[in-house]
């Protein structure tokens, strides 16, 4: 990848292909089904707030990947907004207390260079009680007042009367939310009317905003995140998006986020089926063409635009091939040329016509993973997602898309135990059965939600009840079956479904339900001469809500012989966050090392401890030698790339070391699936390890000699399909 010569500032983002499509989409916050048929938002961002950097998965480990706020989540904690709580989890599914929304938005405020005193002045600092969604939209509403202006997109204002509009919306004409109208005084309904136009904020389905409930954590990110759009809120560096068909935007901000003026922008492009041709091995442009009007691409020059006074350039038409356009963008001082190395680019990937066809859609909750149950008062959102032949977020067809939503829940009291019961709800079982249609937004999205209250609260699993002398263990448990059926839009699949469609809230004892094993790297190299190296594992112990268990005694073992090879210390327990750090010691030539993690799940009366596996707490380590002179390897699986340091992890067995192999532009490469192909440049080899998610396709290397400098190896990457589930 290409860099610059010199570098202004650190951190500039570089957003790659298609991360744009999934950062706009996200623009409400529950399905707008029952508002005016004729109504929708009229002022939704064109570019978002959330792209480049601000897109890097921030690691929370109760947010699961299918969470439908985790992007959001991800991209509050990229502008400092939130930073979570101080055991590493973010709970996005716990209520926002009011002093915790003053410091989200201060913090907000910040970002969007808007005076944070102006937003949340009267509002008390501190206080537990939960902030209702009418003060929300009050507060995110007093932000796009201060953030925006008439040289805005979108400007919003507070008028005389202390009602908020839009400019260029007749707020007259606002009839949005039933209940936000006749629960509401003016000022805050138009508060809620403002976030709907600005595609801040949909409701709660059925046309209703519901302003006086709570407002959950996840929720909150995705209300905030949604409103810096419209502010000149951009991650550090440079980023580009595409803000109208066959246009771009660039934004260059400091790293206070703030916008930079003045700054040079050198555009260029490239179809995209040529994008690997962009830049020669070097990493030097290649047969890019400038944009605008552009003598001079991959160089800082005098007849290079600026950005204004807003931080941003916006461009003129590009010429959109049939196969998509990627544009690069990027600033610097005068003469600064694009080298090798990655840092300071900006690309983004524009598709001629409309968006992109919805062929098929997906369901998703968002509870987290490894979790089997839910705590009874607990929400779990279900998403409809629509999705384009590459599974990548599309819009609906013309005439919409809508889906039939069938719940049945039924309710056990009472219970001996937790047992799983397999299979949805059975009608005959049901106590209660709700139908409703959605139907998917603008972006293709539609969300509804399931809860369920303890039904017998005075049990002993309460801990304000008391035991039960006969069944001291009482559990209680409700299973909440949904399905969903197309009524109208995509046909494939006309019946949608999730990995599970039975949601469980209980009241169950916590016990050990799931749990992981991390290593600080995938490989090391082995020991030598009889030596012994060391190694860190990380363990993680989650009961059946995934909720972190504290105090588990843990420890690690081995597929491999212990007496000669690894030696693992007694077991430890587990910390607040559930987590573990246990050192062990390797010896022995190298192998594919399986650690597997085990808790103690009884202990008798004279201390004699059993151990079982924390279930899916497994991962495989390599210890590795380096390839010998002139190696020849053979249709050897790709254990781990590494191209940040160009190095491949390959082979290797329970008995047998992987060889760990480097490589070079100055070698040559082909990428066939199951036949060689031509030779191709680094680049297309390196992608296509990358997406080798599976660490399925093999590699081989001939003429490889790490001894000799000037030695030109051949690496044949063969890639095996993914078997189809």
């Amino acid at each position: 990848m290409p860099q610059l010569v010199k570098k202004r500032r650190s951190g500039w983002a570089v957003l790659a292909a298609g991360a744009l499509v999934a950062s706009l989409l996200a623009v409400g916050a529950g399905p707008a089904a029952a508002l005016d048929e004729d109504s929708k938002p009229n002022s939704t961002a064109a570019t978002s707030a959330c792209v480049g950097d601000a897109n890097d998965d921030m690691m929370f480990p109760d947010v699961s990947e299918g969470h439908i706020f985790r992007g959001d989540i991800s991209c509050l904690a990229y502008y400092g907004v939130t930073i979570g709580y101080g055991d590493g989890t973010f709970r996005p599914n716990a209520d926002v207390s009011n002093g915790e929304m003053v410091r989200f938005m201060q913090r907000a405020a910040a970002a969007a260079g808007a005076d944070a005193e102006a937003v949340v002045g009267d509002f008390a600092e501190t206080g537990s009680d939960p902030v209702h969604r009418g003060d929300m939209a009050l507060l995110i509403a007093r932000l796009l007042v201060e953030a925006t202006s008439e040289e805005s997109p979108v400007n919003v204002k507070n008028n005389d009367d202390g009602t908020f509009t839009v400019e260029g919306v007749d707020g007259d004409d606002w009839d949005f939310f039933a209940d936000s109208r006749r629960l509401q005084n003016r000022v805050s309904d138009s508060a809620a009317s403002a976030l709907y136009e600005l595609g801040v904020a949909n409701g709660t389905g059925m046309g209703d905003f519901s302003p006086e409930a709570s407002v959950s954590r996840g929720e909150m990110a995705a209300f905030i995140t949604r409103a810096l759009a419209h502010t000149t809120a951009r991650p550090e560096g440079v980023t580009i998006q595409s803000d109208a068909p066959g246009e771009v935007i660039v934004s260059v901000r400091d790293a206070n986020f703030q916008p930079v003026a003045n700054a040079q922008i050198d555009l260029f492009s490239i179809d995209t089926a040529k994008a690997d041709e962009a830049f020669d091995d070097d990493g030097e442009c290649g047969r890019v063409a400038g944009v605008d009007s552009n003598a001079s691409p991959c160089i800082i020059d005098g007849l290079d635009p600026i950005t204004g006074l807003n931080g941003d350039y916006g461009s003129g038409e590009v010429d959109v091939a049939d196969g998509g356009t990627t544009v690069w963008a990027w600033t610097g001082e005068t003469g600064d040329e694009v080298e090798d190395g990655g840092e300071g680019l900006a690309s983004v990937n524009l598709t001629e016509g409309a968006p992109p066809v919805a062929a098929s859609v997906s369901v998703k909750t968002d509870m987290a993973m490894g979790a089997t149950r839910a705590v009874f008062g607990s929400t779990v959102t279900v998403t409809i997602q629509l999705l384009d032949a590459d599974d990548n977020p599309a819009g609906p067809p013309p005439d919409g898309a809508s889906y039939r939503v069938v719940t049945m829940r039924d309710t056990d009291t009472n219970e001996a135990t937790d047992a799983d019961v397999t299979g949805p709800v059975a009608a005959g079982d049901s106590d209660a059965l709700t139908t409703n249609v959605l139907k998917v937004d603008a972006s293709g999205k539609a969300t509804f939600t399931i809860t369920a209250s303890d039904p017998d609260p005075t049990d002993s699993n309460n801990p304000n009840g008391s035991a039960d002398p006969v069944v001291p263990n009482r559990i209680d448990r409700v299973r909440v079956s949904y399905s969903v059926t197309m009524v109208s839009g995509p046909a494939a699949p006309a019946t949608p479904t999730d990995e599970s469609q039975t949601i469980v809230f209980s009241d169950a004892a916590a016990k050990v339900s799931s749990g992981a094993v991390k290593t600080a790297t995938s490989y090391l190299a082995a020991p030598t001469n009889n030596g012994t190296a060391s190694n860190v594992a990380t363990v993680t112990v989650l009961d059946q809500y995934a909720r972190p268990m504290r105090g588990q005694l843990v420890r690690l073992t081995s597929d491999t012989d212990p007496t000669t090879n690894s030696t693992f210390p007694v077991a430890r327990r587990t910390d607040s966050s559930g987590t573990v750090r246990l050192g062990y010691s390797h010896k022995g030539t190298g192998s594919r090392e399986t650690l597997t993690a085990e808790y103690v799940s009884a202990t008798d009366a004279n201390g004699v401890q059993t151990f079982m596996d924390v279930p899916d707490a497994t991962t495989v380590f390599n210890w590795v030698s380096p390839a010998t002179s002139e190696s020849t390897i053979t249709d050897a699986i790709v254990q781990v790339s590494d191209t940040e340091k160009r190095l491949l992890v390959v082979g290797g067995s329970a008995t047998a070391a992987p060889l760990l192999v480097s490589y070079d532009a100055g070698d040559q490469f082909e990428v066939g699936a199951d036949t060689e192909e031509a030779p191709t440049s680094i680049a297309v080899f390196e992608k296509a390890l990358a997406d080798d998610e599976d660490n399925n396709d093999t590699v081989t290397v001939t003429s490889f000699d790490p001894a000799d400098l000037d030695d030109v190896a051949r690496f044949v990457l063969t890639v095996v399909p993914t078997p189809s589930s």
